[in-house]
Protein backbone atom coordinates (compact mmCIF):
# COMPACT_ATOMS: atom_id res chain seq x y z
CA UNK A 1 0.00 0.00 0.00
CA UNK A 2 3.13 2.07 1.54
CA UNK A 3 4.72 1.79 -2.44
CA UNK A 4 1.36 2.67 -4.16
CA UNK A 5 0.97 5.78 -2.63
CA UNK A 6 4.39 6.66 -3.00
CA UNK A 7 3.88 5.73 -7.11
CA UNK A 8 0.51 8.07 -6.97
CA UNK A 9 2.45 10.55 -5.59
CA UNK A 10 5.37 10.66 -8.27
CA UNK A 11 2.53 10.14 -11.04
CA UNK A 12 0.79 13.66 -9.64
CA UNK A 13 4.56 15.41 -9.35
CA UNK A 14 5.60 14.62 -13.05
CA UNK A 15 5.13 17.91 -15.39
CA UNK A 16 5.43 17.84 -19.10
CA UNK A 17 6.76 20.88 -21.19
CA UNK A 18 4.95 19.98 -24.99
CA UNK A 19 6.28 22.24 -27.49
CA UNK A 20 5.36 22.54 -30.91
CA UNK A 21 7.31 24.38 -33.98
CA UNK A 22 4.88 25.03 -36.54
CA UNK A 23 4.90 26.64 -40.23
CA UNK A 24 1.32 28.56 -39.94
CA UNK A 25 -0.25 31.42 -41.87
CA UNK A 26 -2.35 34.49 -40.97
CA UNK A 27 -5.62 31.87 -40.32
CA UNK A 28 -4.38 28.96 -38.47
CA UNK A 29 -5.65 28.25 -35.28
CA UNK A 30 -3.31 28.77 -32.55
CA UNK A 31 -2.49 25.25 -31.91
CA UNK A 32 -1.92 22.17 -34.57
CA UNK A 33 -4.52 19.30 -33.97
CA UNK A 34 -1.71 17.15 -33.41
CA UNK A 35 -0.68 18.95 -30.86
CA UNK A 36 -4.49 19.35 -29.12
CA UNK A 37 -5.27 16.16 -30.17
CA UNK A 38 -2.07 15.04 -27.77
CA UNK A 39 -3.44 17.23 -25.18
CA UNK A 40 -6.52 16.17 -25.03
CA UNK A 41 -4.97 12.77 -23.82
CA UNK A 42 -2.95 14.23 -21.37
CA UNK A 43 -5.31 16.03 -19.79
CA UNK A 44 -7.39 12.80 -19.96
CA UNK A 45 -5.37 11.14 -17.91
CA UNK A 46 -4.66 14.19 -15.44
CA UNK A 47 -1.08 14.70 -16.33
CA UNK A 48 0.11 18.31 -15.48
CA UNK A 49 1.06 19.75 -18.60
CA UNK A 50 2.06 23.32 -19.86
CA UNK A 51 2.05 23.29 -23.79
CA UNK A 52 3.47 26.34 -25.93
CA UNK A 53 3.59 26.70 -30.07
CA UNK A 54 5.71 29.02 -31.92
CA UNK A 55 5.77 29.39 -36.10
CA UNK A 56 9.60 29.39 -37.03
CA UNK A 57 8.42 30.57 -40.31
CA UNK A 58 7.35 33.86 -38.51
CA UNK A 59 10.38 36.94 -38.92
CA UNK A 60 9.70 37.24 -35.02
CA UNK A 61 10.88 33.61 -34.44
CA UNK A 62 13.97 33.56 -32.13
CA UNK A 63 15.29 30.38 -30.75
CA UNK A 64 16.13 32.10 -27.23
CA UNK A 65 12.68 32.45 -26.54
CA UNK A 66 11.94 28.58 -26.96
CA UNK A 67 15.36 28.28 -25.01
CA UNK A 68 14.29 30.56 -22.44
CA UNK A 69 10.73 29.46 -21.56
CA UNK A 70 12.00 25.66 -21.46
CA UNK A 71 14.55 26.48 -18.70
CA UNK A 72 11.77 28.84 -16.63
CA UNK A 73 10.25 25.99 -16.20
CA UNK A 74 12.92 23.55 -16.02
CA UNK A 75 13.35 20.87 -12.73
CA UNK A 76 13.75 17.42 -11.98
CA UNK A 77 10.32 16.72 -12.63
CA UNK A 78 10.07 18.39 -16.01
CA UNK A 79 10.20 16.85 -19.40
CA UNK A 80 10.33 18.00 -22.59
CA UNK A 81 8.09 16.78 -25.43
CA UNK A 82 8.76 17.84 -28.95
CA UNK A 83 7.49 17.05 -32.15
CA UNK A 84 10.32 16.61 -35.26
CA UNK A 85 9.17 17.92 -38.78
CA UNK A 86 11.52 18.30 -42.07
CA UNK A 87 10.56 22.02 -41.96
CA UNK A 88 12.40 22.88 -38.75
CA UNK A 89 15.24 20.08 -38.19
CA UNK A 90 17.51 23.12 -38.14
CA UNK A 91 15.33 24.17 -35.62
CA UNK A 92 15.20 21.47 -33.78
CA UNK A 93 18.31 20.75 -33.48
CA UNK A 94 19.68 23.85 -32.59
CA UNK A 95 16.90 23.76 -29.59
CA UNK A 96 17.95 20.66 -28.24
CA UNK A 97 21.32 21.25 -28.03
CA UNK A 98 20.71 23.93 -26.26
CA UNK A 99 18.74 22.79 -23.63
CA UNK A 100 21.23 19.95 -23.50
CA UNK A 101 24.18 23.08 -23.01
CA UNK A 102 21.80 24.84 -20.77
CA UNK A 103 21.74 21.80 -18.22
CA UNK A 104 17.65 20.87 -18.64
CA UNK A 105 17.62 17.85 -15.83
CA UNK A 106 14.79 16.26 -17.50
CA UNK A 107 13.85 13.54 -20.32
CA UNK A 108 13.94 14.96 -23.56
CA UNK A 109 11.12 12.95 -25.51
CA UNK A 110 11.02 13.56 -29.43
CA UNK A 111 8.58 12.06 -31.84
CA UNK A 112 7.08 12.83 -35.18
CA UNK A 113 7.81 11.89 -38.93
CA UNK A 114 11.55 12.88 -38.10
CA UNK A 115 11.27 9.86 -36.04
CA UNK A 116 8.42 7.78 -37.08
CA UNK A 117 9.96 7.27 -40.36
CA UNK A 118 13.57 6.73 -38.98
CA UNK A 119 14.40 2.91 -38.88
CA UNK A 120 17.32 2.90 -36.75
CA UNK A 121 19.98 4.94 -35.40
CA UNK A 122 17.77 8.03 -33.94
CA UNK A 123 20.75 8.62 -31.61
CA UNK A 124 22.94 10.01 -34.22
CA UNK A 125 20.06 12.08 -35.66
CA UNK A 126 19.26 13.36 -32.46
CA UNK A 127 22.03 12.25 -29.47
CA UNK A 128 20.51 15.02 -27.13
CA UNK A 129 17.38 12.86 -26.70
CA UNK A 130 16.54 10.31 -24.26
CA UNK A 131 13.09 8.91 -25.16
CA UNK A 132 12.10 8.52 -28.89
CA UNK A 133 8.38 7.19 -29.83
CA UNK A 134 7.67 6.41 -33.31
CA UNK A 135 3.89 6.31 -34.86
CA UNK A 136 0.42 7.57 -33.05
CA UNK A 137 1.91 8.80 -30.01
CA UNK A 138 -1.34 9.91 -27.37
CA UNK A 139 -1.25 6.47 -25.28
CA UNK A 140 2.46 5.82 -25.70
CA UNK A 141 3.45 9.15 -24.39
CA UNK A 142 0.60 9.26 -21.12
CA UNK A 143 1.98 5.77 -20.65
CA UNK A 144 5.40 7.02 -20.13
CA UNK A 145 4.60 10.02 -18.17
CA UNK A 146 2.21 7.84 -15.49
CA UNK A 147 4.78 5.09 -15.26
CA UNK A 148 6.91 5.24 -11.65
CA UNK A 149 9.38 3.83 -13.44
CA UNK A 150 12.04 6.00 -15.99
CA UNK A 151 12.14 3.51 -18.61
CA UNK A 152 8.82 1.17 -19.12
CA UNK A 153 8.63 -1.29 -21.64
CA UNK A 154 6.12 0.05 -23.86
CA UNK A 155 5.76 -0.37 -27.75
CA UNK A 156 6.83 2.19 -30.21
CA UNK A 157 8.90 3.52 -27.67
CA UNK A 158 12.62 3.68 -27.78
CA UNK A 159 15.40 4.77 -24.85
CA UNK A 160 18.85 6.16 -26.29
CA UNK A 161 21.40 3.66 -25.99
CA UNK A 162 18.93 -0.08 -25.55
CA UNK A 163 18.70 -1.85 -28.57
CA UNK A 164 15.99 -0.56 -31.04
CA UNK A 165 12.81 -2.95 -32.01
CA UNK A 166 11.88 -0.41 -34.67
CA UNK A 167 8.73 -0.77 -33.83
CA UNK A 168 5.64 2.39 -34.05
CA UNK A 169 3.52 2.67 -30.75
CA UNK A 170 -0.50 1.89 -30.82
CA UNK A 171 -3.76 3.78 -29.62
CA UNK A 172 -7.12 2.78 -28.92
CA UNK A 173 -8.62 5.42 -31.48
CA UNK A 174 -11.46 4.70 -30.17
CA UNK A 175 -11.27 6.29 -26.52
CA UNK A 176 -8.99 8.88 -27.64
CA UNK A 177 -10.43 12.38 -26.46
CA UNK A 178 -12.13 14.30 -29.11
CA UNK A 179 -9.75 17.94 -28.88
CA UNK A 180 -12.92 19.38 -30.24
CA UNK A 181 -15.75 18.03 -28.01
CA UNK A 182 -13.37 18.60 -24.66
CA UNK A 183 -12.83 22.16 -25.38
CA UNK A 184 -9.10 22.19 -25.91
CA UNK A 185 -9.90 23.46 -29.44
CA UNK A 186 -11.93 25.93 -29.55
CA UNK A 187 -14.17 27.42 -32.66
CA UNK A 188 -12.79 30.01 -35.05
CA UNK A 189 -13.65 30.38 -38.66
CA UNK A 190 -11.08 28.08 -40.14
CA UNK A 191 -10.21 24.64 -38.28
CA UNK A 192 -8.73 21.24 -39.42
CA UNK A 193 -10.12 18.06 -38.61
CA UNK A 194 -9.81 14.74 -39.18
CA UNK A 195 -12.38 11.46 -39.75
CA UNK A 196 -9.78 9.06 -40.31
CA UNK A 197 -6.34 8.41 -40.04
CA UNK A 198 -3.54 6.58 -42.22
CA UNK A 199 -3.77 5.76 -45.67
CA UNK A 200 -4.83 2.17 -47.66
CA UNK A 201 -2.30 3.44 -50.29
CA UNK A 202 1.72 2.94 -50.73
CA UNK A 203 2.90 5.56 -52.98
CA UNK A 204 6.85 5.49 -52.65
CA UNK A 205 7.01 9.25 -52.00
CA UNK A 206 4.64 9.30 -48.86
CA UNK A 207 5.21 8.94 -45.52
CA UNK A 208 1.60 8.12 -44.98
CA UNK A 209 1.96 4.65 -46.40
CA UNK A 210 1.82 1.91 -43.85
CA UNK A 211 5.16 1.34 -42.32
CA UNK A 212 4.05 -1.54 -40.14
CA UNK A 213 0.49 -3.19 -38.66
CA UNK A 214 0.13 -0.49 -35.78
CA UNK A 215 0.05 1.95 -38.36
CA UNK A 216 -3.30 0.80 -40.35
CA UNK A 217 -5.23 3.37 -41.94
CA UNK A 218 -8.54 3.25 -38.87
CA UNK A 219 -11.83 5.21 -38.97
CA UNK A 220 -12.94 7.34 -35.50
CA UNK A 221 -15.64 5.80 -33.94
CA UNK A 222 -19.09 7.13 -35.40
CA UNK A 223 -20.29 8.70 -33.00
CA UNK A 224 -17.30 10.77 -32.59
CA UNK A 225 -17.27 11.58 -35.58
CA UNK A 226 -21.53 12.65 -35.44
CA UNK A 227 -20.99 14.33 -32.92
CA UNK A 228 -18.11 17.08 -33.44
CA UNK A 229 -19.94 17.49 -36.99
CA UNK A 230 -23.12 18.60 -34.14
CA UNK A 231 -20.30 20.63 -32.50
CA UNK A 232 -19.40 22.20 -36.12
CA UNK A 233 -22.91 23.10 -37.33
CA UNK A 234 -23.83 24.49 -33.46
CA UNK A 235 -20.87 26.88 -34.15
CA UNK A 236 -21.53 28.87 -37.16
CA UNK A 237 -18.47 31.09 -36.74
CA UNK A 238 -16.85 27.60 -38.53
CA UNK A 239 -16.91 28.48 -41.91
CA UNK A 240 -13.70 27.04 -43.30
CA UNK A 241 -12.74 23.12 -42.94
CA UNK A 242 -9.89 21.72 -44.24
CA UNK A 243 -10.14 17.75 -43.46
CA UNK A 244 -6.99 16.26 -43.18
CA UNK A 245 -7.67 12.30 -44.04
CA UNK A 246 -4.96 11.75 -46.69
CA UNK A 247 -8.20 9.97 -49.04
CA UNK A 248 -11.52 11.16 -47.45
CA UNK A 249 -13.29 8.83 -49.36
CA UNK A 250 -11.92 5.75 -49.35
CA UNK A 251 -12.80 5.30 -45.35
CA UNK A 252 -16.76 3.58 -44.32
CA UNK A 253 -18.28 6.51 -42.85
CA UNK A 254 -17.35 9.21 -45.53
CA UNK A 255 -20.80 9.26 -47.17
CA UNK A 256 -22.57 9.75 -44.02
CA UNK A 257 -20.70 12.48 -43.32
CA UNK A 258 -21.41 14.77 -46.17
CA UNK A 259 -25.29 13.36 -45.18
CA UNK A 260 -24.75 15.34 -41.69
CA UNK A 261 -23.26 18.44 -43.22
CA UNK A 262 -25.87 18.49 -45.81
CA UNK A 263 -28.83 17.55 -43.19
CA UNK A 264 -27.31 20.89 -41.03
CA UNK A 265 -27.16 23.32 -43.72
CA UNK A 266 -23.66 23.51 -42.94
CA UNK A 267 -22.76 26.90 -44.87
CA UNK A 268 -18.88 26.86 -45.31
CA UNK A 269 -16.06 25.50 -47.31
CA UNK A 270 -15.04 21.94 -47.14
CA UNK A 271 -12.02 20.72 -48.49
CA UNK A 272 -11.60 17.05 -49.05
CA UNK A 273 -8.57 15.46 -50.45
CA UNK A 274 -9.71 12.46 -52.31
CA UNK A 275 -8.45 9.29 -54.20
CA UNK A 276 -9.51 10.18 -57.56
CA UNK A 277 -10.36 6.96 -58.79
CA UNK A 278 -12.51 5.62 -56.07
CA UNK A 279 -14.63 9.27 -56.73
CA UNK A 280 -18.33 7.74 -57.41
CA UNK A 281 -21.87 8.84 -58.34
CA UNK A 282 -23.27 8.97 -55.25
CA UNK A 283 -20.55 10.87 -54.01
CA UNK A 284 -20.49 13.83 -56.75
CA UNK A 285 -24.57 13.88 -56.16
CA UNK A 286 -23.89 14.46 -52.28
CA UNK A 287 -21.24 16.82 -53.05
CA UNK A 288 -23.48 18.61 -55.74
CA UNK A 289 -26.50 18.91 -53.32
CA UNK A 290 -24.46 20.05 -50.41
CA UNK A 291 -22.70 22.86 -52.56
CA UNK A 292 -26.44 24.41 -52.62
CA UNK A 293 -25.69 25.49 -49.15
CA UNK A 294 -21.54 25.50 -49.04
CA UNK A 295 -18.80 24.76 -50.96
CA UNK A 296 -16.83 21.97 -51.38
CA UNK A 297 -13.23 21.43 -52.88
CA UNK A 298 -12.42 18.16 -54.32
CA UNK A 299 -8.75 17.91 -53.91
CA UNK A 300 -6.92 15.46 -55.95
CA UNK A 301 -3.41 14.37 -55.72
CA UNK A 302 -3.06 13.32 -59.73
CA UNK A 303 1.25 13.65 -59.54
CA UNK A 304 1.61 12.27 -63.05
CA UNK A 305 -0.52 11.04 -65.94
CA UNK A 306 2.74 9.13 -66.92
CA UNK A 307 2.24 4.86 -66.67
CA UNK A 308 6.42 4.87 -66.16
CA UNK A 309 6.83 7.75 -63.91
CA UNK A 310 3.49 6.35 -61.48
CA UNK A 311 5.08 3.21 -61.64
CA UNK A 312 8.16 4.37 -59.88
CA UNK A 313 6.47 5.99 -57.49
CA UNK A 314 4.07 3.66 -56.96
CA UNK A 315 1.31 5.83 -57.84
CA UNK A 316 -0.90 4.25 -60.77
CA UNK A 317 -3.34 6.25 -62.24
CA UNK A 318 -6.27 4.79 -64.27
CA UNK A 319 -6.07 7.44 -66.72
CA UNK A 320 -9.82 6.75 -68.54
CA UNK A 321 -11.67 7.03 -64.93
CA UNK A 322 -9.42 10.16 -64.37
CA UNK A 323 -9.99 11.96 -67.44
CA UNK A 324 -14.10 11.05 -66.80
CA UNK A 325 -14.28 12.50 -63.18
CA UNK A 326 -12.13 15.16 -64.08
CA UNK A 327 -14.94 16.29 -66.77
CA UNK A 328 -17.77 15.14 -64.58
CA UNK A 329 -16.80 17.64 -62.09
CA UNK A 330 -15.99 20.05 -64.26
CA UNK A 331 -19.62 19.36 -65.59
CA UNK A 332 -21.23 19.63 -62.22
CA UNK A 333 -19.74 22.88 -61.60
CA UNK A 334 -17.44 21.28 -58.68
CA UNK A 335 -14.43 23.25 -57.36
CA UNK A 336 -11.52 20.91 -57.86
CA UNK A 337 -7.78 21.44 -57.17
CA UNK A 338 -5.32 18.43 -58.82
CA UNK A 339 -1.75 18.57 -57.52
CA UNK A 340 1.27 17.18 -59.94
CA UNK A 341 5.07 16.93 -58.77
CA UNK A 342 7.73 17.89 -61.09
CA UNK A 343 11.13 15.83 -60.47
CA UNK A 344 10.20 12.68 -60.23
CA UNK A 345 12.60 9.83 -61.66
CA UNK A 346 12.02 9.33 -65.14
CA UNK A 347 10.42 12.82 -65.63
CA UNK A 348 11.67 15.24 -68.40
CA UNK A 349 10.50 18.90 -68.77
CA UNK A 350 7.78 17.95 -71.79
CA UNK A 351 6.67 14.76 -69.36
CA UNK A 352 5.83 17.11 -66.45
CA UNK A 353 4.02 20.10 -69.24
CA UNK A 354 1.86 17.08 -70.37
CA UNK A 355 0.71 16.44 -67.13
CA UNK A 356 -0.27 20.24 -67.12
CA UNK A 357 -1.62 20.30 -70.21
CA UNK A 358 -3.80 17.32 -69.65
CA UNK A 359 -5.16 18.68 -66.59
CA UNK A 360 -5.69 22.20 -68.42
CA UNK A 361 -7.54 20.21 -71.62
CA UNK A 362 -10.18 18.82 -68.91
CA UNK A 363 -11.37 21.92 -67.65
CA UNK A 364 -9.52 22.03 -64.13
CA UNK A 365 -9.30 25.51 -62.68
CA UNK A 366 -6.41 24.90 -59.62
CA UNK A 367 -3.53 23.31 -60.67
CA UNK A 368 -0.63 23.22 -58.30
CA UNK A 369 2.95 21.78 -59.21
CA UNK A 370 5.25 20.70 -56.10
CA UNK A 371 8.96 19.71 -56.24
CA UNK A 372 9.36 16.11 -55.00
CA UNK A 373 11.10 16.01 -51.87
CA UNK A 374 12.53 12.58 -50.00
CA UNK A 375 10.86 11.92 -46.68
CA UNK A 376 12.76 9.88 -44.28
CA UNK A 377 11.28 6.03 -44.56
CA UNK A 378 9.72 6.12 -48.02
CA UNK A 379 11.02 4.11 -50.54
CA UNK A 380 12.35 6.48 -52.65
CA UNK A 381 14.34 7.76 -50.07
CA UNK A 382 15.63 4.59 -49.44
CA UNK A 383 16.37 3.94 -53.54
CA UNK A 384 17.86 7.61 -54.25
CA UNK A 385 21.55 6.51 -55.06
CA UNK A 386 20.20 3.23 -57.42
CA UNK A 387 17.13 6.35 -59.25
CA UNK A 388 20.29 8.55 -59.57
CA UNK A 389 18.37 11.25 -57.78
CA UNK A 390 19.87 14.25 -56.81
CA UNK A 391 18.82 16.63 -53.69
CA UNK A 392 19.75 20.27 -53.77
CA UNK A 393 21.60 19.86 -50.64
CA UNK A 394 23.81 17.73 -52.52
CA UNK A 395 24.77 20.05 -55.06
CA UNK A 396 24.33 23.37 -52.17
CA UNK A 397 21.66 25.09 -54.16
CA UNK A 398 18.55 27.29 -53.28
CA UNK A 399 15.85 28.57 -55.17
CA UNK A 400 13.11 30.50 -54.56
CA UNK A 401 9.81 29.25 -53.46
CA UNK A 402 11.69 26.38 -52.29
CA UNK A 403 11.23 25.77 -48.60
CA UNK A 404 14.68 26.50 -46.88
CA UNK A 405 16.43 23.72 -45.10
CA UNK A 406 14.32 20.71 -47.22
CA UNK A 407 15.97 19.17 -49.99
CA UNK A 408 14.47 18.70 -53.14
CA UNK A 409 15.26 16.34 -55.65
CA UNK A 410 16.70 18.95 -58.70
CA UNK A 411 18.45 16.32 -61.42
CA UNK A 412 18.24 12.62 -62.15
CA UNK A 413 18.79 10.45 -65.24
CA UNK A 414 16.17 11.88 -67.06
CA UNK A 415 16.79 15.54 -66.41
CA UNK A 416 19.38 18.01 -65.63
CA UNK A 417 19.46 20.94 -63.16
CA UNK A 418 18.85 22.93 -66.13
CA UNK A 419 15.96 21.29 -66.64
CA UNK A 420 14.92 21.26 -62.88
CA UNK A 421 15.13 25.06 -63.09
CA UNK A 422 12.91 25.15 -65.86
CA UNK A 423 10.07 23.04 -64.65
CA UNK A 424 9.65 25.58 -61.58
CA UNK A 425 9.41 28.51 -63.70
CA UNK A 426 6.46 26.45 -65.15
CA UNK A 427 5.29 25.50 -62.03
CA UNK A 428 4.98 29.22 -61.04
CA UNK A 429 2.65 30.45 -64.13
CA UNK A 430 0.08 27.98 -62.70
CA UNK A 431 -0.52 30.75 -60.13
CA UNK A 432 -1.31 33.27 -62.53
CA UNK A 433 -3.36 30.22 -64.74
CA UNK A 434 -5.48 29.58 -61.33
CA UNK A 435 -6.12 33.17 -60.68
CA UNK A 436 -6.67 33.59 -64.33
CA UNK A 437 -9.97 30.81 -63.96
CA UNK A 438 -11.63 30.33 -60.76
CA UNK A 439 -12.74 33.04 -59.11
CA UNK A 440 -11.19 35.33 -56.18
CA UNK A 441 -12.65 32.87 -53.24
CA UNK A 442 -11.68 29.59 -54.65
CA UNK A 443 -7.73 31.69 -56.02
CA UNK A 444 -7.56 32.18 -52.38
CA UNK A 445 -7.66 28.69 -50.70
CA UNK A 446 -5.66 27.21 -48.59
CA UNK A 447 -2.09 26.29 -49.12
CA UNK A 448 -1.59 22.64 -48.55
CA UNK A 449 -1.70 21.18 -45.08
CA UNK A 450 -1.74 18.04 -44.83
CA UNK A 451 0.67 16.40 -42.91
CA UNK A 452 2.44 13.91 -41.01
CA UNK A 453 1.90 14.48 -37.70
CA UNK A 454 3.13 14.93 -34.81
CA UNK A 455 3.97 11.50 -33.13
CA UNK A 456 1.51 11.19 -36.03
CA UNK A 457 -1.57 12.08 -34.64
CA UNK A 458 -2.65 14.11 -37.51
CA UNK A 459 -0.60 17.61 -37.57
CA UNK A 460 -1.97 19.97 -40.14
CA UNK A 461 0.78 22.33 -41.51
CA UNK A 462 1.12 21.07 -44.99
CA UNK A 463 3.55 23.80 -46.61
CA UNK A 464 3.49 24.82 -49.77
CA UNK A 465 6.19 22.37 -50.98
CA UNK A 466 5.68 20.23 -47.94
CA UNK A 467 3.22 17.52 -48.83
CA UNK A 468 3.12 17.01 -53.06
CA UNK A 469 0.22 14.15 -52.09
CA UNK A 470 -2.97 15.19 -51.58
CA UNK A 471 -5.92 13.26 -52.44
CA UNK A 472 -3.51 10.08 -52.64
Amino acid sequence: MRGSRSAELRRQQKRLLLLALDWTRPKDPPMSLGQASILAKLRQDNISVLHRSWAVNQKNFKLDAVLQYVMSNADSDVDLALGAYVWHEPETQALLSAVREAGFPGRIILGGPQVSYTSSGLEQYYPQADVFIRGYGESALAQLLLSDVSRPPIAGIHYAGEPDLGLSANVDIDNLPSPYLTGVIKPQRFIRWETQRGCPFRCAFCQHRESDITMKRRQFKYSRIMQEIHWILNNPVIQDIAVLDPTFNSGPYYMDVLHALIAGNYTGKLALQCRIEMVREDFLDAVQTLNKTARVVLEFGLQTIHREEAKLIQRPNNMRKVSRILLETNARNIATEVSLIFGLPGQTVQSFQDSIKFCKDHGVPTIYAYPLMLLRGTPLHADRVSLGLVESSDINVAVDRIQANIPHVVSSPSFTYSDWCRMVEIAETLDRYNAATISSDISSRRAHENATVFWDAPEAAKVYVLEPGAGG
